[in-house]
């Protein structure tokens, strides 16, 4: 993905959503709804368990599955959900029943069409009963013959707001539209306009729909156009491009993303004297191919206290003759999280490392890497770290970089979302000499690395996390941009 629709390459392309937008209200509505969701599920399945309590040997034969509210959904797309549970004639297990009701309920909630799901079981009399007998359930080790019900709330169809946004040094305004299930399948049109002072103008047209009725893998279809000031060196990029992906979302820690991008850009230099942007001014073509895989099984991504994250994805451009500048890039991060009980801490380390490798003389200014700033390496202005040319930051083509960071509960206050955080941070990007091999040119990353430390406070929202810290360099080179003193950051991946 391109930086001009705000997709770092090594960052965790998935689950783009609008969530920079929202007020500091509407986040704590969002975490409100996320505890909703997960009361929902652990209600149902508490329900089931307290039904079945005085029956859990006995097994169950499922006759057949009603789901009401349903009007603004299609048949098919209904029973492709509720497929797993119909699947076979045989009677299953309470624990099997239970997995099923809870893997049905997930389904629903992770497409985002619902707002309400509440399961209840009924009994009925087995085929050769008489009508005219009590339905109830036995108390020997008979199959049970149950019909689970779904009572669905849909959300709304449609959904806008507008307003404004104010911090990190700029503003802007903005314009939302969302038009949800449209086709009664969990398809979702999403239009959003921005204006501000980083991103002069912005506007972005999703449309989004599981694949085949099927909830774990999902199309999006995004057509933007944009204009963005990249400040690190001095210029305007307007850009006009289209993204297709398709993407997993299974519950388990594996998922895959498969980007198709056609990118038109065109680079304005207002104020760079750099002869690399002088000379890469104009028009840019990108047609590209990324595929990524994600392992996550953290606890939480954004502070977690253990878990294990690995992604690594690989990126061709130059699909159609008319891109200017080709590579191949690849790309890999590792995040390790453990809890330290003893003193009401956690740790957690970071290190990512990529390569672009040029298929043509030079890389493009706007493909490649960027380090340095208050989510990456700290202590650095934002790109600040690497290769300059007079008063740009023109990034490289290989980089390594990572981090420690110990997370302390505020004594007293261990439930608190607010963290007592020490770091120490290092970082180097160098560009591609292509007249030396590929492991000539890594060795380069082993020595010269820009060091800092830094102690601050944290805060962990469902949405975001936000950061206050005193940062020193410890290690600073001379082409560096370094930041003293106060440094507060905001985002969803911090090094």
């Amino acid at each position: 993905m391109s930086q001009d629709y705000n997709d770092e390459f090594i960052d965790n392309i998935k689950r783009k959503d609008s969530n920079k937008h929202l007020s500091e209200a509407e986040k704590e509505l969002e975490k409100l709804k996320h505890y909703k969701e997960t009361f929902m599920i652990d209600q149902n399945k508490q329900f089931i368990e307290t039904l079945f309590k005085d029956h859990k040997s006995n097994p169950i034969k499922i006759r057949n599955v009603q789901v009401t509210n349903s009007q603004t959904f299609r048949d098919s797309f209904i029973k492709s959900q509720v497929q797993p549970l119909l699947v076979t004639d045989q009677a299953i297990s309470l624990e099997s029943f239970l997995g099923e009701i809870e893997s049905i309920s997930k389904k629903f909630l992770k497409l985002g069409i619902v707002d309400n799901l509440l399961v209840s079981v009924q009994p009925v009399n087995p085929p050769s009963q008489s009508i005219f007998s009590r339905k109830k359930f036995v108390g020997s080790n008979a199959t049970l013959h149950v019909v689970p019900i779904f009572n669905i709330i849909p959300k709304k169809k449609f959904y806008a707001k507008t307003g404004t946004n104010i911090g990190n040094g700029e503003g802007d305004g903005y314009i939302q539209f969302q038009i949800k299930n449209i086709f009664g399948g969990g398809e979702n049109l999403e239009f959003d306009a921005t204006s501000g002072t980083k991103t002069q103008s912005s506007y972005i047209l999703n449309y989004n729909q599981p694949i085949l009725n099927n909830a774990n893998y999902r199309l999006e279809n995004l057509f933007y156009i944009n204009t963005r000031k990249f400040d690190w060196i001095q210029a305007n990029v307007t850009g006009r491009g289209m993204t297709n992906k398709i993407h997993t979302m299974f519950e388990g820690p594996i998922n895959h993303e498969l980007i198709l991008e056609n990118y038109w850009k065109v680079l304005n230099n207002y104020g760079s004297k750099s002869l690399e942007v002088l000379s890469q001014a104009g028009s840019q073509y990108k047609s590209s191919l990324c595929y990524n895989f994600i392992y996550d099984s953290r606890n939480n991504q954004h502070l977690p206290t253990f878990g294990k994250y690995f992604q690594f994805g690989v990126e061709y451009n130059g699909l159609v003759k008319y891109v200017k500048y080709p590579f191949v890039k690849t790309a890999g991060q590792i995040q390790l999280s453990y809890t330290l009980p003893k003193i009401k801490s956690s740790i957690i380390t970071s290190l990512k490392s990529g390569i672009l490798y040029p298929l043509g003389p030079t890389s493009s200014v706007l493909d490649r890497f960027y380090i340095g700033g208050p989510n990456d390496v700290r202590s650095f202005m934002l790109n600040g770290l690497g290769p300059k040319d007079f008063n740009s930051s023109i990034g490289g083509d290989i980089f390594l970089n990572g981090g420690v960071s110990l997370i302390t509960d505020i004594p007293r206050y261990p439930e608190s979302g607010f963290k007592l955080h020490n770091f120490f941070n290092f970082g180097r990007i160098i560009k591609m000499n292509k007249q030396q091999g590929i492991i000539d040119n890594f060795k380069q990353l082993t020595h010269s690395h820009s060091l800092s430390y830094g102690i601050g406070i944290l805060f962990n929202h469902p949405m975001a996390r936000f950061e206050l810290n005193l940062v020193v360099p410890i290690i600073a080179h001379e082409r560096d941009s370094v930041r003293k003193g106060i440094q507060y950051g905001i985002g969803v991946s911090f090094l």
